[in-house]
């Protein structure tokens, strides 16, 4: 079947995330005509939430399947959320916090995701001592990165060479400094996440520099969840957003790579053609190698889209009646060498009344749990809440998983990494444009990559460039 032809537009944004519905709103706002395509049935990508199942008794309540939490310095998608009259709340981690490594399980007045915070945990003071060690070495590299993007950092070359797990050999020297640093790699993802041996330590220090875990970026949560967002920015595209449709190819005239405002752009769907003047790509790296283009893309650029995978995770909401782990002192944080979760949150929106915790599986925890079937994998969860915080954990109101890597059209959650190697060799092409193709999305962010911020900056950044472009 021939694809039918739709009237020309000015800019077609490819995604319907934030980043591309951020981009379509700045762009409409300037004049110009947009279209919004997007391969999945619904617009937000990875910015989704769901309803828990809770019975006609209670109050509906939501809980985000995807990111949730915004920081104080998230000036930017701070602005779009007051813009939109949406209400923020502290994360709820008042109380203390669930050591689990090994035999051993503690409670602390503190927290580490990165960097310590109040009182250590009880572990020997050998081992703290050795992860402290590392942690100054480590905060010296990150403190070297540049600001932007790290590849042209004079020792990226050799730094690039090296994965984590390379750094976390020759810089710890007990089993737990070792988890430590692994555990940072899984838990904060550095856009991941992935295991240590498979990233950069390039990769991992600018991950730190560029989104920093002491700036707080989980500081707050959104009441009824940030998965709202997405269908507020939509509202008003009307034709102009299209669900449903994966973009097969983008094909450019030679003229449309120079600078005659004339030159026209195709992108292709099976169902249509839209002909536009430029085009916005605001999907993942990996996303983005799906679609053909001519002329061809050049060689760095297709081995960003070839190796920057996407992150190996599964988020899983728990919920109960109350946040029962408040009534022991326990702030609902549980962090551990547990056989699936190695990191657990409190996320309980204070109007509900309800107790909601949000657990991670990730890396190749979640490949060997997303191998088990569906009562395995639940069961699996339940027992390691139960060993932070105690047998309640076991009778849920409802249990919600979200197996990111399996989803069509995202593939991976929190967002992508680079392994060793490939900042030096593409680390240009992630912002350049193919002659009218730009791209956005947070991976290409310069400041808060993976996060909500990064997407929200992606997207105004390549707005901004289009408008110019095309005057």
């Amino acid at each position: 079947m021939t694809p039918r032809a739709d009237p020309l537009k000015d800019v077609v944004v490819v995604g319907a995330g934030l980043a591309g519905l951020v981009a379509a709103r700045q762009l409409r706002r300037s004049g110009l005509s947009v279209g919004v395509i997007e391969a999945a049935p619904t617009v937000g990508g990875r910015m989704v939430r769901s309803p828990l199942q809770l019975g006609p008794e209670r109050t509906p309540a939501w809980v985000d399947l995807g990111g949730q939490w915004v920081g104080p310095s998230h000036s930017r998608f701070l602005a779009l959320l007051e813009s939109h009259g949406l209400r923020r709340f502290p994360s709820p981690h008042g109380g203390e916090t669930v050591l689990s490594f090994g035999t051993h399980r503690c409670t602390f007045s503190g927290f580490f995701q990165g960097f310590p915070e109040g009182q250590p945990p009880s572990v020997p003071s050998g081992d703290w001592d050795d992860a402290m060690a590392a942690l100054k070495q480590f905060q010296d590299l990150v403190a070297s990165m540049p600001e932007g993007h790290p590849h042209h950092h004079p020792d990226a070359d050799a730094l690039d060479r090296l994965s984590f797990q390379d750094w976390i050999d020759s810089h710890t020297h007990t089993p737990f400094a070792a988890w430590y640093f692994a555990y940072f790699c899984r838990a904060v993802g550095f856009l991941g996440p992935a295991e240590p041996d498979q990233v950069s330590l390039l990769h991992v220090a600018w991950g730190q520099r560029t989104a920093p875990q002491g700036d707080h970026p989980e500081e707050d949560l959104i009441h009824g969840g940030a998965g709202q967002v997405p269908a507020l920015l939509a509202e008003g595209l009307g034709d102009a957003l299209v669900l449903g449709e994966p973009v097969r190819a983008i094909h450019q005239s030679e003229s449309a790579t120079g600078p005659g405002l004339e030159a026209t752009v195709e992108v292709i769907t099976d169902r249509s053609s839209h002909p536009c003047r430029a085009v916005i790509v605001a999907m993942p790296p990996a996303r983005a190698g799906a679609i053909h283009f001519t002329p061809a893309l050049p060689a760095d650029r297709l081995a960003l889209q070839e190796g920057m995978a996407m992150g190996n995770c599964s988020k899983v909401l728990v919920a109960y009646g109350r946040p029962w782990w408040r009534e022991s002192g326990l702030s609902g944080i549980g962090i551990g060498d547990r056989p699936w979760v190695e990191l657990c949150a409190d996320s309980s929106d204070p109007e509900t009344g309800l107790g909601v915790l949000a657990a991670f599986v990730v890396g190749r925890r979640r490949e060997r749990w997303s191998a088990l079937g569906a009562a395995q994998r639940r069961a699996a969860v339940l027992e390691d809440l139960a060993a932070y915080f105690g047998p309640m954990a076991l009778e849920p109101l409802d249990y919600v998983e979200k197996n990111w890597p399996e989803e069509p059209f995202v593939g991976g959650a929190f967002a992508a990494w680079m392994p060793p190697g490939l900042w030096t060799r593409s680390g240009d092409a992630l912002l350049r444009p193919h002659g009218r193709v730009y791209w956005a999305g947070t991976e290409v962010a310069e400041r808060w990559p993976g996060f909500f911020e990064g997407a929200v900056e992606s997207g105004e950044r390549a707005a901004t460039a289009v408008a110019a472009l095309l005057g």
